[in-house]
């Protein structure tokens, strides 16, 4: 069950069930819009293509990224500590791995995102994705500086896929214990060690 707000985990153990659904869906994305590869003309529909491809990748890496979001890696580092009652030495390394891959410079953050940009310009990334594709946002993405600099969106765009290792850390280590029942949710009012092991 949910907690109050539509698509929020109900458990601890829910949550890193619904990021191995989701993550498992990115890698499939990534996996079947990877362009074959070779140069092609700057000005060229394959070009095109693929940054449309990049940027619509970077965006659901946001999913992953922003700590309110229900699976951030920063909220599933948390459930995977909270959840390995097992103490399994595979799952406590892999977890630390995955917490040691995804550094505070990949967190969302305006100043850092958009270090180009002038002080008064604060559009996100993903509103002006939105707004050249939604009506309502056209005009403000137009009057943002945005429109058509496919290298500022691009340079934008780039600064997230360094997240990609921790994500694929964090997928198969919560996949493995998951696999192996070696996880499950912390008791209520429980801290967040998991127990020692019985003598």
């Amino acid at each position: 069950m949910g907690e109050g707000k539509r698509g929020k985990p109900g458990s601890e153990l829910e949550r890193l069930q619904i990021f191995v659904q989701l993550a498992t869906e990115y890698f499939r994305m990534v996996e079947l819009f990877t362009p074959d590869g070779g140069q092609v003309a700057v000005d060229s529909v394959e070009a095109e293509r693929r940054h449309w491809v990049e940027l619509f990748r970077a965006a659901l890496l946001r999913k992953f990224i922003v700590p309110e979001e229900h699976v951030s890696l920063k909220l599933i580092v948390r459930a995977l500590r909270l959840c390995n009652y097992s103490a399994d030495a595979r799952i406590t390394e892999g977890t630390a791995e995955a917490a040691s891959l995804f550094t505070n410079g990949m967190i969302r953050d305006r100043q850092a995102l958009m270090a180009e940009m002038a002080l008064d310009d604060h559009d996100l990334f993903e509103d002006v994705l939105y707004g050249r594709l939604l009506h309502g946002d056209a005009d403000r993405f137009r009057r943002s500086g945005w429109a058509g600099d496919y290298a500022r969106l691009s340079s934008v765009a780039a600064g997230r896929f360094g997240a990609e290792r921790a994500l694929r850390k964090a997928l198969g280590v919560v996949s493995y214990g998951l696999a192996n029942e070696l996880l499950r949710p912390p008791e209520p009012g429980g801290d967040a060690e998991p127990p020692a092991p019985e003598a």
